[in-house]
């Protein structure tokens, strides 16, 4: 059925929601928020005329702000679960163009999707960016392939010296706004320089991937290994490596157990190799520990390599330093920086009670927080997140 078929159900039903007088039963009302989360893949996804007609008449029928049940809210999070419904590339295995947005530049990534994976009609995979060494030439993975189609992962290596964050991320957009990715389960992986490589991104990153496997690098990463805290790591290091890898790698294995995350380090009889072996466990190690973007106790310290964009559930561009957030029943209590927002969900807290945010010791919030529509909606819109979306939003006062 083509999309301008969908579109119009939804149009009529919207529209004449719109004309009627504001008083509206609680039965009306549910009518038309279901409307709307049903038609919720057009507004975020559908092409052309249609997606401007669907936010115009969406809009109209004033429901994006309407207070949603918790019942509502979770049939909107399961809708958005699937991503994208009309992607349709099923290409197995090729090179991925990626826009820089810098004069018509492009990133190239080698891919291989997970065998017999279809693009918006299966469940969104999670994605492996594995980083080469040097001097391996461009988007040439160090990765062996086995491990990732057996946890039925998508796998990108993109050419990545130079600038590691950048590509990186423009590697994740690229690989989700392709084929649906998870954001829950992404990974990022390196041997040598490529390992060097997922240190530099990973840790100052952490609420964005859910792991690193960093095999047999050099150079310490001190003070940035702390938010290792909130990532899970497989570290490989070979006993007969150079004396600078093994060395530093010793002491970043120390940098990880000080910062208390989950962390596997494993010392191979062998030199600077890959160990395709420890590939296959490493992938097997990681793929079950998901990200946990729904921290109750953030501890997170700034980094000059970090991205734009909040922290987690926590709307901020605090300058360089540390910070903590926690939450303890329906009180967040947040030290060291005074965010603008925060974004929550019935996995953070209550969303049915009353919140209160403290910021510093002082209580700078108090009262329910409506789910709402707009908030998902514009998430998903800026973030490109549709796996771990929040359904409330509080303001706070600079």
């Amino acid at each position: 059925m083509r999309r301008s078929h969908l579109v119009l159900p939804l149009l009529l039903a919207l529209a004449a929601a719109a004309q009627e007088p504001a008083k509206k039963s609680e039965a009306q009302s549910a009518r038309e928020i279901a409307d709307a989360i049903r038609h919720v893949p057009h507004w975020l996804w559908a092409e052309g005329k249609g997606r401007e007609e669907v936010r115009k008449v969406v809009e109209a029928a004033d429901v994006l702000d309407r207070p949603l049940t918790r019942r509502q809210a979770q049939g909107l999070l399961d809708l958005l679960a699937g991503g994208n419904p009309w992607l349709t590339d099923k290409t197995g295995s090729g090179v991925l163009e990626i826009p820089t947005g810098k004069d018509g530049e492009t990133t190239k990534a080698w891919f291989q999707l997970p065998p017999g994976y279809k693009p918006g009609k299966d469940k969104p995979p999670g994605l492996v960016i594995a980083l080469h060494g040097g001097p391996a030439p461009d988007y040439k993975t160090a990765f062996v392939t086995a491990p990732q189609a057996k946890q039925k992962l998508i796998l990108c290596s993109p050419a990545w010296i130079g600038d590691p964050t950048r590509v990186v991320m423009e590697t994740i957009d690229g690989a989700a706004r392709r084929w649906n990715v998870d954001r829950s389960r992404i990974w990022l992986v390196g041997h040598s320089a490529g390992g060097v490589g997922s240190f530099m991104v990973g840790p100052p990153n952490a609420d964005r991937f859910a792991g690193i496997a960093p095999f047999v690098c050099g150079m310490e990463h001190g003070d940035r290994l702390k938010n290792a805290y909130h990532l899970a790591v497989y570290h490989v290091l070979g006993k007969k490596d150079n004396a600078f890898f093994l060395d530093t790698g010793r002491k970043n294995s120390e940098k990880l157990r000080e910062a208390g995350g989950a962390l596997q380090v494993v010392e191979k009889d062998g030199g600077h190799d890959v160990f395709p072996d420890e590939c296959d466990k490493a992938l097997a190690w990681l793929a079950a520990r998901p990200r946990v973007f729904w921290s109750k106790d953030v501890r997170w310290t700034r980094d000059p390599a970090r991205g734009p964009g909040g922290v987690f559930w926590i709307d901020t561009e605090a300058a360089p330093g540390s910070f903590t957030a926690k939450v303890d029943g329906n009180t967040i209590t947040i030290t060291g920086i005074r965010p603008s927002a925060l974004f929550l969900s019935d996995l953070l807290l209550d969303l049915d009670r009353p919140v209160t945010v403290t910021l510093d010791g002082e209580t700078v919030f108090e009262g329910i927080v409506p789910r709402t529509l707009r908030t998902a909606l514009e998430w998903v819109d800026a973030r490109k997140d549709f796996t771990t979306v929040p359904v409330a939003r509080v303001s706070l006062k600079p």
